[in-house]
């Protein structure tokens, strides 16, 4: 099976269905607010969100944060939350 190597796109507005895939692939990490900014896409399956993070616990210092989300068989899956200073 052959996959269709597609260039990665980058936009400011998020649309609703991607704000759902985002809190989809969220759901369930508790302490922290995700407020995307930006979404870097291929339009198929990888999906990177810049997002503003606000913290419910103080010591915790992330305030802006890059999420992995694939989604495979209409499941958004969480693959990695990077801390950007």
């Amino acid at each position: 099976m052959l996959k269709e190597n597609r260039k990665m796109e980058i936009r400011s507005e998020i649309s609703i269905e991607e704000k759902v895939i985002l809190n989809d692939a969220l759901d369930g990490i508790n302490g922290f607010k995700f407020d995307p900014i930006t979404v870097i896409t291929n339009g198929v399956e990888d999906y990177y969100f810049i997002c503003k993070v606000k913290v419910i616990i103080k010591s915790l210092r992330m305030k802006i944060a890059k999420v992995h989300v694939r989604v495979s068989n209409n499941n958004p899956q969480l693959l990695r939350i990077e801390g950007i200073e």
